[in-house]
């Protein structure tokens, strides 16, 4: 029953449905636009795919550290957010590598080397955070600082937007020969996996130690907000990259801090 509550009420459809319309306005810059033809966008394989990916996308919120969460475990938990987030996101990817059109090809093979990238500075800036929330001391703080600056970094290029975005010829076009329901129903997707992947980190940077869960809620919501305004201002009026660059600027600009964060929390973790 928990678990029926988790996925359809909280933490899972109704917190990720409220937190995506904000993603879509502060950090996409665009309104979310249902599908005309809702029934002829499942139909198609990417729009099934879109589908199955907001579902993995909701579940994973369920086995994230939300206060009043009944379902989350500590152990099984985090593994099976990460099974789900990573199905997430692999699968539009795989679906538009079978395709017949060369730039949607292009385009999704770039986007998933970018996003893989910029996934696993997150996830190691999880691991940072997961390892801190175990044994929380005030010594620790600038290691969950440093998580968060690592996580701030990868997420445009995990998620795709600002200067990492696939939408012109010279990077490839993911939508190209779709309908607008399907195009609708996978932009709707998009900002569903994108929103998750922020709230992981965010979810995680308030120590479960403390006793008031209110508290933690109302502080996961501020540092969420704070989170997806910081990454509107660093991708504002930045041009494209190429795929070098943009692999550079996971490796070297935002996995630093998630590594610093790993050896501080070696030797100042009690």
């Amino acid at each position: 029953m928990d678990l029926i509550f988790a996925l359809f009420v909280y933490p899972g459809l109704i917190p990720t449905l409220l937190l995506t319309v904000l993603f879509s306005v502060v950090v996409s810059q665009r309104r979310l636009v249902l599908p005309p033809d809702i029934i002829k966008a499942i139909l198609s394989t990417d729009g099934l795919g879109a589908v199955i990916s907001i579902i993995l996308a909701i579940s994973a919120m369920i086995y994230m550290p939300w206060p009043f969460n009944n379902a989350y475990s500590n152990v099984a938990g985090p593994l099976l957010m990460w099974a789900a987030l990573e199905a997430a996101f692999l699968l539009p990817s795989l679906i538009a590598q079978t395709s017949s059109s060369p730039m949607v090809v292009r385009g999704a093979a770039r986007s998933l080397q970018i996003g893989l990238a910029g996934r696993i500075v997150i996830w190691c800036a999880f691991g940072a955070l997961y390892w801190a929330n175990q044994q929380w001391s005030w010594q620790i703080v600038p290691a969950i600082v440093l998580a968060w600056v690592a996580g701030l970094l990868a997420l445009p290029a995990a998620v795709g937007v600002g200067m990492f975005r696939n939408d012109t010829a010279l990077t490839g076009i993911i939508t190209t020969g779709l309908n607008i329901s399907t195009v609708a129903l996978m932009q709707i997707a998009a900002d569903v996996r994108a929103t998750a992947l922020v709230v992981m980190i965010t979810s995680s940077l308030i120590p479960v130690e403390i006793g008031n869960e209110v508290v933690r809620l109302i502080g996961i919501v501020i540092i969420t907000v704070v989170s997806m305004v910081l990454m509107r201002v660093m991708i504002r009026n930045q041009p494209f990259v190429t795929l070098a660059a943009a692999l550079r600027w996971c490796w070297w600009r935002a996995f630093p801090p998630a590594v610093f964060a790993l050896v501080y929390l070696q030797f100042f973790a009690a």
